[in-house]
């Protein structure tokens, strides 16, 4: 079983490798409203470098930004937009 020190190191990880080659710098966001434990996953918003620290739309990445790392084997993947909506994995929708 993974902690969620774990889980975000290994989501990094996974992020920083699939981006690989990439203009764009990206990086998980550093505060706790954007990681989350639900069910058998830990969950991790990432977006680009730019916009994580100035907040300027023009530096906004689409699509999305959401990590899913399974708690058991430490599985790491991107969410679909529907799987976004539909676990809510920050409680967007309260």
């Amino acid at each position: 079983m993974y902690t969620m020190a774990q889980a975000e190191q290994l989501a990094a990880d996974f992020l920083r490798a699939k981006n690989s080659g990439s203009e764009d710098e990206v990086a998980l966001y550093g505060d706790d409203e954007n990681r989350a434990k639900k069910g058998e996953f830990f969950y991790f918003a990432w977006q680009g470098t730019k916009y994580i620290a100035t907040g300027d739309d023009t530096y906004f990445l689409y699509g999305t930004t959401h990590i899913a790392v399974h708690g058991e084997t430490g599985e790491c993947r991107f969410l679909s937009i529907h799987e976004c909506q539909s676990i809510d994995p920050f409680n967007a929708g309260k």
